[in-house]
């Protein structure tokens, strides 16, 4: 037994000096994205209760649910009669009062010349002009009221606000409508947007990120951070961020989920070790294993670290590995 001891001790500096073949890469190479995940729903810009501005009964529905519009389109047409009538006689109101503006600037001008020649007192000067100002502002006052007949004249055909999708109808056929009178509801189809609670503590990552994407059904929409609201909201203790679509649209009403990664890469798993009470990765130097510590690693989670991207990890042999030990490179 006593031989076998010595000669094992004579054996120890060949293997103790024995190099280990491990597999080395980059550390830039390595690095995986942390995905973060949060709920998000496509919004859209503008739901909008289409509502009659003018008494009058309902003349026409042109369009009914599941009826896409265009800016500018008709929607509903209201009987225009009581309108017609009313912009008709603030126009002949009007002609009235440019008549009698018209007599009385002449009554003025012939008490003006007769004035220089003491036929016309100046108090009467002043009446006749009195008399001027009082017709011209009259006539101002129909040209308002002329005014406001002919918008009420317009506004007996309601037309698309923007481009929509028709989601409910409320007016009918023959009904009265009155100012204030649900008509149609419209769903803005255009500037849609998806809305995400975000998690306070991502929120600058958020920020920096450049692969955010609307998860839904299986597919992904590549989008864009429009707003990050600075408020916590107090039910859901969440930040409300809205995202611009880059490259096509969901369908607006359709749910999901927020995706993005993490800027900074992590170091996966399988390449932290436990060396002592420090978790760490060995890397290579001159030839020997070098054990570097991680000290913000957590076990069974990849960690975040401050290393050169050229920095050559070992990826295979390491879990054998000492530090200092003797290595051959074999690079993938």
């Amino acid at each position: 037994m006593t031989r076998i001891l010595i000669f094992l001790a004579a054996l120890y500096p060949a293997f103790a000096n024995a190099e280990i073949p491990v597999t080395v890469r980059e550390l830039g190479e390595l690095l995986v994205a942390r995905e973060f995940r949060a709920p998000a729903s496509v919004i859209s810009a503008n739901r909008t209760v289409v509502t009659s501005q003018v008494t009058a009964l309902i003349d026409e529905v042109a369009v009914d649910v599941g009826d896409e519009v265009s800016e500018g389109d008709l929607l509903v047409k209201l009987d225009p009669a009581d309108a017609r009538l009313a912009v008709a006689e603030a126009e002949a109101d009007l002609a009235a009062l440019d008549a009698q503006v018209e007599d009385a600037r002449r009554r003025l001008a012939r008490a003006e010349d007769l004035v220089g020649r003491d036929f016309v007192s100046d108090d009467e000067l002043n009446a006749r002009r009195t008399e001027v100002d009082v017709f011209q502002a009259n006539r101002e006052r129909q040209l308002v009221a002329l005014r406001n007949a002919r918008l009420t004249q317009l506004r007996t055909e309601i037309k698309a606000p923007f481009d929509a999708a028709v989601v409910e109808r409320q007016g009918q056929l023959g009904n009265l409508a009155t100012p204030g009178t649900p008509l149609l509801t419209l769903v803005q189809t255009a500037d849609r947007e998806v809305d995400a609670e975000i998690d306070p503590r991502y929120a600058e990552q958020l920020k920096t990120s450049a692969d955010l994407r609307f998860v839904s059904d299986g597919q992904e929409w590549p989008l864009d951070l429009a707003r990050l609201s600075p408020v916590i909201e107090e039910r859901s203790r969440k930040l409300r961020g809205r995202f611009r679509f880059r490259d096509g649209t969901a369908a607006i009403g359709a749910t999901g989920e927020l995706v993005w990664n993490e800027p900074a890469g992590l170091l996966p798993v399988e390449l932290i070790v436990q060396r002592g009470s420090d978790l760490g990765l060995f890397t290579v130097t001159d030839g020997r294993a070098s054990f570097v510590a991680i000290p913000a690693a957590q076990e069974g989670r990849p960690a975040a670290l401050d290393l050169p991207h050229g920095t050559p990890v070992v990826t295979r042999g390491h879990v054998r590995l000492q530090d200092g030990d003797a290595v051959q490179i074999n690079r993938e």
